[in-house]
């Protein structure tokens, strides 16, 4: 953590504790654009308060980012921190907020979090709070002012001032050139994915997801996490096989031996490797029996995929249940569990990398140029592979994008996850998911 209250101190990056607050009302510390002193939380009992709340969110998230602190009484005069008023704190006032952040504000101001400074050893001692609005991607925002007005307010000095046209002008003019940089970025990572393994080898599975706000001042990742991440865990509520089985954050192996056939995952083994402030996961390359695959995870939060799916299985004895010797051949269903492979993933890295307001994803299938990729779907009265006249061939594969926040409530995600799937093996000729758990399930 990196504040006003560190730039003022002359700290490093850190927790902060009592000792560095009371050394803030020593030297009577001043508020600035990005630094707010609250006396007290708000008594959020009424809609003008609410409309306040907002107003001061919107202006932090519209001026670059800050933080608010509660607890801190300022004297009238200069703005200045000038003692400490310890408040009581609770989960209620941050989902307060949180709410007001997405119902009172246009476009929803996302990714704010809080940190506690304990007065003393007793809970009852109370809090200093901070408040931390992440500078926004998507401003200007509007806080909304009575039942149809909304305001623009943004952070001059320690005052709260409203935009004027031409300030909303140029606000607009920048996100959308924010919007751009975003496709270009998000381009090139999809591209680094699809390069990452040998089409010839087999089609595979390509995939890129970027967070909205990057953690550009994170801790590398350190290489336990990366070697935890070398045996993968499912999130079993994204599967039909296990709905109702367990609780939505339960996860589950993916491994060969735990999984029943109609839910393989192919991609279970490997190690990892250092990278330019990321760390590269993938297959073993001493053993080729093993189906390939490639994820990075990028110090800012960064994760991309590929996850070969044709030619893993050769054996002439396992036609009826791989499409052996046709390497632009694929299985539907190995799309499927390697979407919910990367998403569970995704949420496993997010929430390490703490990462908050989502993620842009592509999403595609590579082949090799010379031949088009089947979709080949499983017959799963049968138990076999069906014919390759029920597949539609593609010639050239569409990318697909969407937007997703991993952190949200899972069953939040599945809808995006069933969408993408569906999105990829309709251009297959391929109707129906087998393995992404839906409505039916």
């Amino acid at each position: 953590m990196f504040t006003p209250i560190h730039r003022a101190l002359g700290l490093e990056p850190g927790n902060l504790t009592m000792n560095d607050i009371n050394q803030v009302i020593a030297g009577k510390v001043e508020e600035t654009a990005d630094l707010d002193w609250k006396k007290k939380f708000y008594s959020i009992q009424n809609n003008a308060v609410m409309e306040e709340v907002a107003k001061d969110i919107a202006a932090m998230a519209n001026s670059g980012g800050g933080w608010i602190v509660f607890g801190i009484k300022e004297d009238g005069e200069n703005n200045a921190a000038s003692s400490v008023n310890p408040i009581q704190w609770s989960a209620d006032n941050e989902r307060q907020i949180r709410n007001i952040a997405y119902s009172k504000i246009g476009p929803p101001v996302v990714g704010i979090e809080f940190s506690k400074i304990p007065c003393g050893e007793n809970p009852d001692d109370g809090y200093v709070v901070l408040m931390h609005i992440p500078d926004s991607v998507d401003a200007p925002h509007f806080a909304r002012k009575g039942d149809d007005a909304f305001r623009a307010p943004w952070r001059n000095g320690p005052h709260t001032e409203f935009m004027t046209e031409r300030d909303i002008e140029r606000g607009f003019r920048e996100r959308f050139q924010r919007g751009v940089e975003q496709e270009k970025t998000l381009q090139g990572y999809f591209e680094q994915a699809a390069e990452a393994l040998n089409p010839e080898q087999g089609v595979f599975l390509a995939i890129a997801a970027v967070p909205v706000t990057p953690i550009i001042s994170a801790d590398s990742i350190t290489s336990g996490t990366a070697s935890n991440y070398t045996r993968p865990w499912a999130y079993s509520y994204f599967m039909a096989s296990h709905q109702g089985e367990h609780s939505e954050e339960h996860q589950v192996p993916t491994s060969h031996t735990f999984m029943s056939t109609s839910h393989t995952f192919i991609w279970n083994t490997g190690e990892y490797v250092k990278g330019m402030r990321q760390w590269v996961l993938r297959s073993y390359a001493l053993v080729p029996e093993d189906a390939k695959y490639r994820k990075y995870l990028h110090d800012d939060g960064t994760l991309l995929g590929a996850y070969q799916l044709g030619g893993v299985y050769n054996k002439p004895s396992a036609s009826n249940q791989y499409p052996v010797g046709k390497p632009n051949h694929c299985r539907s269903k190995d799309i499927e569990s390697a979407l919910i492979d990367f998403f569970s993933l995704l949420r496993d890295h997010a929430q390490e990398r703490r990462v908050s307001g989502g993620f842009h994803i592509r999403v595609g299938l590579v082949g090799d140029a010379n031949s088009p990729i089947l979709v080949r779907t499983f017959d799963g009265f049968m138990q076999v592979l069906t014919d390759e006249s029920y597949s539609e061939p593609i010639k050239r594969f569409q990318p697909v994008s969407t937007f997703v926040d991993p952190l949200a409530p899972i069953e939040d995600v599945l809808p995006s996850l069933r969408a993408l799937a569906l999105d990829i093996v309709n251009q297959g000729g391929i109707q129906n998911l087998q393995v992404i758990a839906g409505e039916e399930s």
